[in-house]
């Protein structure tokens, strides 16, 4: 393990930055770089923050190369949903026929008609975005 250690000015844009970011990725990124100061390494950090240990090494890099502006970098674009435009519409048009109790029924529906099996939380997250649809909580 190689030696990392926060100067004070980059400790107190650390500080600063805490305070203003809100994604919580991004918070781990600045949580890590604070706990490899301290000299823990990578494993438990990677422990502590259910991350990989790749992972926590990868963002130490990024840390090294550019800094804190490079290391709060946000590229992640998310998932580009695998249904078509006609697809979607299929789905909005039997949604609004006959709304859909819960996700999982939306999850049989695309899975009987467009044999796309996807998990649940996907399903979930489909229905949110594109038709602004949220599954009933549990009573």
């Amino acid at each position: 393990m190689s030696k990392f250690k926060l100067t004070e000015d980059q400790k107190k844009e650390l500080e600063i930055a805490e305070q203003t970011v809100k994604q919580i990725q991004l918070l781990k990124r600045m949580q890590c770089l604070k706990m490899r100061h301290k000299g823990m390494s990578n494993n438990d950090i990677a422990e502590i923050l259910s991350m990989s240990d790749q992972t926590i090494s990868d963002w130490i890099q990024l840390y090294r190369k550019g800094g804190l502006v490079r290391l709060l970098q946000w590229n992640y674009k998310g998932k580009i949903s695998v249904l078509t435009i006609e697809q979607l519409k299929q789905l909005e048009e039997r949604n609004e026929q006959k709304p859909f109790e819960k996700a999982a029924e939306a999850k049989e529906y695309i899975k009987s008609e467009f044999s796309i099996d996807y998990h649940l939380h996907w399903v979930q997250k489909i229905l949110k975005k594109n038709f602004n649809l949220h599954s009933k909580k549990r009573s």
